[in-house]
C-alpha cells in the first residue's frame, strides 16, 4: 500500500498488521505542542483518522476507494512529546459503509484518544 505525501512530509511511519490492523506512529517533538504546553489534539486525530482509514482501505476490491465521512475522537490523557501510535480497525464492513474504530497511545502504551468513525466506500 502506497505512503501519503503528507505522511512523509510528517515523517509519520506506517505499518500493516498480520490482523487487518494499521499503525501509524509519530515522533511529537516541541514543534506539536499547543500554547499550553501539551501535544495538540490533532495531532491525535490526525494519527487516529490515518490508521483507520488506511485499515478500511485494506478491505477495498481494486476499482474501490474510500474516504472519511464521520469522525469522533475522545481525548483521554494528555500527551506529550514522544512517540505516539494509532492503531485501526475496521469492526464491520458493508458494501458502501465501513465502521472503524482506533487507539492512540503514547510511548508508556497508556490510551490517550480514542475513536470511532465511518468510511464512505466508492
Amino acid at each position: 500500500m502506497l505512503v501519503s505525501p503528507l505522511n512523509a512530509h510528517l515523517n509519520i511511519t506506517t505499518e500493516d498488521l498480520d490482523t487487518g490492523r494499521s499503525r501509524l506512529c509519530l515522533v511529537a517533538g516541541p514543534e506539536w505542542k499547543n500554547e499550553v504546553g501539551l501535544i495538540h489534539g490533532g495531532a491525535m486525530a490526525l494519527l487516529l483518522d490515518g490508521a483507520m482509514g488506511r485499515a478500511a482501505a485494506r478491505t477495498l476490491a481494486t476499482n474501490e476507494s474510500c474516504a472519511t465521512a464521520h469522525l469522533s475522537v475522545q481525548f483521554l490523557s494528555p500527551a506529550r512529546t514522544g512517540t505516539l501510535c494509532a492503531e485501526g480497525w475496521v469492526v464491520k464492513r458493508g458494501r458502501r459503509i465501513a465502521f472503524v474504530e482506533g487507539e492512540c497511545c503514547g510511548d508508556d502504551g497508556v490510551v490517550i484518544a480514542r475513536a470511532t468513525g465511518t468510511w464512505v466506500i466508492r
